[in-house]
């Protein structure tokens, strides 16, 4: 296993999904509306969303890719720094065992 060439060719793919899948999709007038959020929390519940759909057996084409990009945004807003989700941006535990979020 060579943890650096995988990374690298992860990279690529990644560069690739992002700019022909999610540019254009996400950008308005200039604007990435991701990051006008402000708070990766939005990010990391993308994360969520996208993981117990893989769990529960309906994973979709890209759902890997969207976990790893909504990541890097969550590490960029987050500056590298421990993430401190604010109280009304938390979500109760009982909405994630719901098939809700599987149906995402």
């Amino acid at each position: 296993m060579d943890r650096i060439a995988e990374w690298k060719e992860f990279s690529q793919r990644m560069e690739e999904y992002i700019e022909n899948t999610t540019v254009e999709k996400y950008t308005k007038d200039g604007v990435d509306l991701m990051a006008i959020t402000g708070t990766p929390a939005i990010c990391v519940w993308n994360i969520i969303r996208y993981a117990w759909r893989i769990w529960n057996n309906n994973m979709k084409l890209y759902d890997i890719e969207k976990i790893a990009h909504y990541a890097a945004i969550a590490w960029k807003l987050s500056e590298g720094k421990i993430i401190k989700t604010r109280e009304d941006e938390k979500v109760p535990l009982k909405v994630l065992s719901t098939r809700k979020i599987a149906e995402c």
